[in-house]
């Protein structure tokens, strides 16, 4: 049989990978079918984002201009390289902050813009339900939103914030008003991109503590919950002497 020149093509989710047939070996076809079966089998679009993508792979239009993680965690984002759109870390796609309209302003650090992110409630967490809620132990497991959530909300937030270095190690996507305390896990409104490193005398480890007095004191019946919750959302930095704590 006269050796074949055309290629066949092996995708992986939507990357096409060529091989050519007169090199092809059984060992690269069991590797494509690894590959073929590790990323096929969770590549899919959650809610705004996507799972397992391939880094360099071309993404559907469905996802143009969205974000998305691959198996190691890493975020990507879906942007236009030349006539095709491919997965581009995320770091890489975004925007320089000089070309990007913040829509938030970094002005009030250590706090969040509050006409972004006033705080917001778990409806479900009142008074009369804490014992059943934030003082049970795993409360927080149970409630807080997949990483895959909270990683693209970060990319995400980072630019709206305009933050120059949008190295998301610099980061955590914190809760204005607590899990601990019965804050919303998923709203805007509450999640904001609160820098590790120092930022108006501050770090994020300092509003870390706050959050643990304060929910120790809710818990034992030192103050109540509401009055923890508006302190903290107008200022962690005085919420312990706002609600009486020393």
């Amino acid at each position: 049989m006269r050796s074949s020149s055309f290629a066949l093509a092996l995708t992986v989710g939507l990357l096409t990978v060529p091989l050519s047939t007169g090199t092809a070996t059984a060992g690269t076809a069991s590797a494509g079918s690894a590959m073929t079966d590790s990323a096929a089998s969770c590549y899919r679009q959650v809610g705004d984002h996507w799972e397992c993508v391939t880094p360099g792979a071309f993404c559907p239009a469905a996802a143009h201009g969205r974000y998305g993680h691959s198996q190691d965690g890493d975020t990507y984002r879906c942007v236009q390289d030349g006539s095709y759109w491919r997965w581009k870390p995320a770091a890489a796609a975004a925007p320089p902050a000089t070309h990007t309209a913040a829509k938030c302003s970094r002005r009030f650090l250590p706090l969040p813009d509050p006409k972004c992110q006033p705080g917001a409630r778990n409806p479900a967490v009142t008074q009369a339900t804490i014992k059943k809620t934030i003082c049970t132990s795993g409360y927080t497991a149970r409630v807080r939103p997949a990483a895959s959530y909270t990683k693209a909300m970060l990319v995400k937030q980072l630019a709206e914030y305009g933050y120059p270095d949008r190295r998301t190690s610099r980061y955590e996507e914190d809760f204005l008003i607590p899990l601990l305390l019965g804050g919303a896990p998923k709203s805007t409104k509450n999640l904001w991109p609160e820098p590790r490193y120092k930022a108006g005398g501050m770090t994020a480890a300092n509003k870390n503590a706050v959050e643990l007095k304060l929910y120790r004191a809710v818990c034992s019946g030192k103050v109540r919950l509401a009055a923890a919750q508006k302190a903290i959302a107008k200022d962690w930095r005085t919420a312990p002497a706002v609600v009486g704590l020393t």
